[in-house]
């Protein structure tokens, strides 16, 4: 069902831009897992916690899909629009959310991420603050709050490394640290090395070279973790994950080191 969110939002008139009358369609705005997730990017303390804790007094608690719409109490099936056919109004949020389901993709790691901008872009534009300037204070609260959801579904299915651990969140194989798993000792070893290296440093050229080095390695997780998400390889994708874990933060203190040479230089 989820597939074909993104038809529907185009069918039902989504692109009729900066019109008065848009109904956004999803296939579902049901989904089964928790929001609350702890990986970076999407801890307990984010905005996702807060919205759904911020909700907790006004949102509807659904039962069904099918619900009275909070305004004109016309049946709305929520799990088809966002907004009332027939006042218009955009409806209150559900407490949980699956970030793949609001832009009407598979939960799997690999993500076509001009796509993924793609389908943001066009939700964001519907669901954008700005466009509920001359609405009811409670409108503009529901907006601001769907909106800000939107960006943290695009923060982290954008980025591998968020995407990979909040696949695991989400299947029940949650992997908040990379400590959680037994990493072999020749890996850690390796790992020590690069640090030391970094460390050592005192050229741009050097430091190309490592993080040339420590990009192939990340690619090459990527499609080692591709794999395991695909065979459904839990534990596997696990060990993986947490493998990108290190050499991301390898790759950002490579970044922190090019930019302190940058100003050494200046």
């Amino acid at each position: 069902m989820a597939a074909n969110v993104f038809s529907r939002i185009c069918t039902r008139g989504f692109l009729r831009s900066y019109t008065s009358k848009s109904h956004l369609h999803f296939d579902s705005l049901n989904p089964s897992q928790s929001c609350v997730v702890s990986n970076p990017g999407i801890g307990k303390n984010t905005f996702l916690e807060y919205y759904c804790k911020k909700f907790s007094t006004t949102a509807q608690k659904y039962d069904s899909d099918s619900v009275s719409c909070w305004k004109c109490g016309v049946t709305v099936d929520l799990k088809k629009v966002l907004f009332c056919d027939y006042c218009e109004v955009v409806q209150k949020p559900k407490y949980d959310v699956d970030f793949f389901e609001i832009f009407g993709m598979k939960q799997t790691f690999e993500v076509d991420n001009r796509e993924l901008t793609k389908k943001f872009r066009l939700l964001q534009m519907q669901l954008h603050p700005d466009r509920f300037s001359q609405k009811s204070e409670e409108e503009k609260q529901i907006s601001a709050g769907y909106s800000s959801l939107l960006n943290q579904a695009y923060k982290t299915l954008s980025s591998p490394l968020e995407r990979g651990l909040y696949l695991l969140q989400i299947q029940g194989h949650a992997l908040s640290d990379e400590g959680e798993i037994i990493m072999d000792p020749e890996f850690l070893s390796e790992i020590m090395e690069i640090n030391e290296e970094i460390h050592e440093v005192e050229d741009h050229e050097s430091l190309q070279r490592l993080q040339k080095t420590n990009t192939i390695e990340l690619e090459n997780l990527f499609r080692k973790a591709a794999d395991h998400f695909r065979n459904n390889d839990w534990e596997s994708a696990r060990e993986c994950v947490a493998k990108l874990k290190y050499y991301n933060k390898i790759q950002r203190r490579i970044k922190e080191i090019e930019q302190e040479l940058v100003e050494k230089e200046n």
